[in-house]
């Protein structure tokens, strides 16, 4: 449930008590992944994601259609039958199936597939946000606790400079193995003539 907000100072307070609750569960993170926010296994991961599922379907509830004619309808559509098949979709329905079972759906049931793979598309991106936010938050606090200075976000052209770089140092690896397409002249000419056309 959303707080409610009363003023501006209200919300610089709860944002600012926001943010030290996500510090807090990103050193957690730290203290109890191994590896984290560098790596983490497939085992933390996957239970991290439940917690995230969980939460989404908390802001999601469950919705359901009616079954008319092999379509699934809201069930307050005014062509919803009352005496039709009724199916609840939910997160946990959703995640439900296996891939392969999702993958069958396609087939076998079309609509109930389109809906389901709706709300797993959906979910996965919302878990996917919010795991990439708590290994930034770990980053930023072990950036921090190391005396190190927040990361900057490179120009178009350092972004560039630093790729063409690192290209260059692969073509010489590629050409010492005899790789008939890399040539680091040809390749240094390629990338004069891309900043001669950019500049």
């Amino acid at each position: 449930m959303q707080d409610t907000i009363s003023s501006l100072r209200d919300l610089g307070y709860k944002q600012a008590q926001a943010g030290d609750v996500v510090e807090s569960m990103a050193q957690w993170a730290i203290d109890h992944i191994a590896g984290f926010p560098e790596t983490t296994s497939p085992e933390a991961k996957s239970e991290l994601f439940e917690g995230y599922r969980l939460r989404y379907s908390e802001n999601k509830p469950a919705k359901t259609f009616v079954v008319v004619d092999g379509n699934y309808l809201p069930e307050d559509d005014v062509k919803a039958k009352k005496s039709a098949e009724r199916v609840v979709v939910s997160v946990d329905f959703a995640f439900s199936f296996s891939n392969q079972e999702f993958g069958k759906l396609k087939t076998e049931n079309p609509n109930l597939h389109g809906i389901v793979g709706k709300i797993r598309k959906e979910t996965q991106t919302y878990c996917s946000n919010r795991f990439g936010a708590l290994v930034s938050q770990a980053k930023r606090l072990i950036n921090h606790q190391n005396g190190k200075p927040a990361r900057t976000e490179l120009t178009f052209v350092e972004s560039l400079t630093k790729m063409f770089e690192a290209q260059e140092k692969s073509c010489k690896i590629k050409q010492a193995k005899g790789d008939a397409v890399a040539n680091v002249v040809k390749y240094k000419m390629a990338v004069d003539a891309f900043w001669s056309v950019l500049r």
